[in-house]
């Protein structure tokens, strides 16, 4: 008999399902995951839109997630790649606006054996720690990173913001009557 050789192949995208992901057996096999999402599939993501009438208009989602095993033996370590990139409507906050806003992800992270480890190394390692599961939502993590990922104010480089509307109507400044109590006074 000839020695039996394990061959381990990468699977390819529409092997594996991104809701309910086997992170062991993913990682192992160094599986890999291309996708084009929705934006109509990442609610979460959804909801920060300011203009849900461009979402129809938007490019989904572009992202990846890979699989990689780092070291040997005892040193063996579980690691995933995330990897997104999206434009969402926004609104300006200075200018008021509507304006895309390109949110990347580019993260990695190390899956451990259980949430007792991941809580137990947290402290001690500078990487993110993900427990293994055999039913992981990696949706749900690509959905975490993009919201992460947004910038806290939301502007154009280089705009101003919209003119007072009592200055656009001619109206009286709305302390213009208090001028005229401190000139009867004296």
């Amino acid at each position: 008999h000839a020695p039996h050789s394990l061959t381990l192949h990468a699977m390819t995208s529409n092997e594996w399902n991104a809701r309910s992901l086997d992170t062991q057996r993913f990682i192992e096999l160094a599986g890999g995951i291309r996708l084009q999402t929705p934006l109509t599939d990442l609610s979460r993501v959804l909801e920060v839109c300011t203009d849900t009438a461009a979402v129809s208009t938007i490019p989904a989602c572009d992202w990846s997630l890979d699989g990689q095993i780092r070291g040997e033996g005892a040193r063996l370590q579980h690691w995933m790649h995330l990897q997104a990139t999206l434009s969402l409507p926004q609104t300006c906050q200075r200018c008021l606006d509507a304006m895309p806003v390109a949110v990347q992800v580019d993260r990695r992270f190390r899956f451990v054996a259980d949430e007792a480890t991941a809580l137990a190394e947290d402290d001690d390692c500078e990487e993110d720690l993900l427990a293994m599961s055999s039913e992981f939502d990696a949706l749900n993590l690509l959905e975490d990173e993009l919201l992460l990922a947004m910038p806290l104010i939301i502007s154009h480089a280089d705009c101003q913001p919209p003119a007072s509307m009592a200055l656009i109507d001619d109206l009286p400044h709305p302390f213009a009557a208090l001028a005229g109590w401190k000139t009867q006074k004296s």
